[in-house]
């Protein structure tokens, strides 16, 4: 549907007026009809057949399940330190393919949280009881899913076939598949290859599960197909058709629970990945931040080892402490999607909006464009100190008289913060309001940090149509900084302009002219590459 008018907002104001007012504004959902890959799901549908799918879906995002995350993630991320460090921990090597092993970190993890399959690093050992702690599949699905080679009918393997969709979304996304089969291009053939293929592995994945409903197997462990199955309705007599007093029909059909745990995957995957990669990046930009990270992370687990780290405990100290401030301080900066489409249907009547304390009329067929990119970064509402470096600003343009384009996770950390909410995170209950109803959900940022005002930070969008996977990412994310930085201290390399011996001969003024010119490259390759 085209829209006549369009409409672009970065205040905090007016964002929350539209993000509490779902009903006047809606998504337009031609938008994000490319998501439909596999079925209808949660993102691409509005009014009451969102809340349909909503109900359906919420109830796997809850405290019992986020703690199988967070303990997933602690086995994953010690899986990738060991294949960086190797045997060699006191070494210094340095690390090409950071932004690759973030990805290949959280596609494992959303696997075994979304799928029950576990897929294991190379050359991982077994983890005994730790890695069975999810529940995971025990039959010849999680066998096949192993396997680095295409077997039966299949032409790429399930590991395979997962990293390349995700790998080449873009193509997917952009054209319909009957162009796409027929376009000449490796890049777009191996897209629809891998598109067929994850749709084959997604079937037996789904028939899987549905035999698992039919056997009576109990389920254990987060397992967002399983949980999808349930909550459509999917019962032993439904799949074994042996009950003829029931005609009701399952909730959602075959292909909307197979669309819901696709763009799970995909939405968990991509925003999970690029948390911990651009933490990761951005804390070795700011070594003061990080050491503070370090010390916080010393105050949290003290001498305790990676197995007895407990997520009822660790995890609420981790949100309200300097980790819950660099993942709110990262996604600030690059929030997992720059602008949050919203719109006035042709069809419907027109809209008032409070305008700095003016009333505006906004009409039908209005396209509205929420910025979060640009929200975040609103000197109106953030408080903001002076530049650090005001003769080599971060953004060329944009803020160059404060400091709302730098990573200062600092400026989450309350001084006012009570020593209980500090230990607990605050009251948690307050900041759940009937319109995020599920509490497992999670909130934008920890109730013992900072508090933006509404509609000024919104990561995970707001109100009813926040994120149900935000609390799993926060979970995800806050457990593979606490693994990676608990133990080790991550720089910028600087192999470009010395080797490590000629650096060791430098001096003082020597080192920080070289770091100065990496950390400006760095700053620079991400304004290119983000397009900031």
């Amino acid at each position: 549907m085209a829209h006549t008018n369009y409409f672009n907002t970065a205040d905090a104001a007016v964002i929350d007026q539209i993000t509490r007012r779902r009903n006047d504004f809606p998504k337009p959902i031609e938008v994000y009809g490319s998501l439909d890959l596999y079925g209808k799901n949660v993102v691409s549908t509005e009014g009451s057949l969102w809340k349909h799918h909503r109900k359906t879906v919420s109830p796997p995002f809850n405290e019992k399940n986020n703690r199988m995350v967070w303990i997933e993630s602690l086995r994953q991320a010690q899986s990738m330190v060991k294949g960086w460090m190797g045997d060699q921990i006191a070494s210094s090597p340095t690390l090409l393919t950071v932004a690759e092993d973030c990805m290949k970190l959280s596609l494992y993890v959303i696997s075994c949280a979304g799928f029950g399959v576990i897929l294991e690093w190379p050359g991982a050992e077994d983890q005994g009881e730790e890695s069975s702690a999810n529940g995971h599949l025990s039959s010849n699905m999680e066998k096949e899913a192993q396997k680095s080679e295409p077997s039966g009918d299949h032409e790429m393997s399930y590991v395979d076939a997962l990293q390349s969709l995700l790998h080449n979304m873009i193509w997917v996304l952009v054209f319909p598949m009957t162009l796409l089969k027929w376009l000449p291009f490796k890049g777009t053939k191996r897209s629809y290859t891998a598109y067929i293929e994850w749709g084959k592995h997604l079937r037996a994945l789904f028939n899987n599960k549905k035999d698992d409903i039919a056997t009576g197997k109990a389920q254990e462990g987060m397992d967002l197909m399983g949980f999808l199955l349930k909550g459509a309705g999917v019962t032993p007599d439904s799949v074994n058709q042996t009950s003829s007093k029931s005609e009701s029909k399952p909730l959602l059909s075959d292909t909307e629970i197979m669309g819901n745990a696709f763009v799970f995957l995909l939405a968990g995957h991509e925003t999970a990945a690029n948390s911990i990669h651009f933490s990761i990046l951005y804390l070795a930009l700011h070594p003061a931040s990080q050491r503070r990270l370090q010390h916080s992370l010393d105050r949290i687990f003290g001498s305790r080892p990676i197995s007895e780290w407990d997520y009822e405990k660790d995890f609420t100290a981790l949100f309200s402490t300097m980790a819950g401030a660099v993942l709110a301080e990262e996604l600030r900066l690059i929030p997992p999607v720059p602008a949050i489409p919203k719109c006035i249907p042709a069809n419907s009547a027109p809209q008032t909006l409070v305008i700095d304390n003016q009333k505006h009329t906004i009409p039908p067929s209005t396209y509205i464009n929420v910025v979060s990119l640009a929200a975040h970064r609103n000197p109106k509402t953030w408080p903001a100190g002076p530049p650090s470096d005001p003769e080599n600003p971060v953004h060329p343009t944009s803020n160059t008289d404060n400091d709302l384009e730098e990573f200062k996770p600092e400026r989450w950390l309350r001084e006012t913060a009570t020593s209980s909410d500090l230990a607990a995170g605050g009251n948690e209950k307050d900041i759940f309001t009937e319109d995020a109803p599920n509490t497992a959900t999670g909130t934008n940022a920890s109730h013992a940090l900072h508090r933006p005002p509404r509609g000024a930070y919104i990561p995970f969008s707001e109100g009813y149509r926040a994120c149900l996977g935000r609390r799993f990412a926060q979970v995800e994310v806050l457990a593979v900084l606490a693994v990676v930085f608990k133990e080790f201290s991550v720089e910028l390399a600087v192999d470009e302009y010395a080797s490590d011996e000629e650096v060791d001969r430098m001096g003082v003024e020597e080192k920080r002219e070289i770091y100065g010119k990496v950390t400006r490259d760095m700053q620079e390759k991400m304004r290119e590459k983000m397009g900031m």
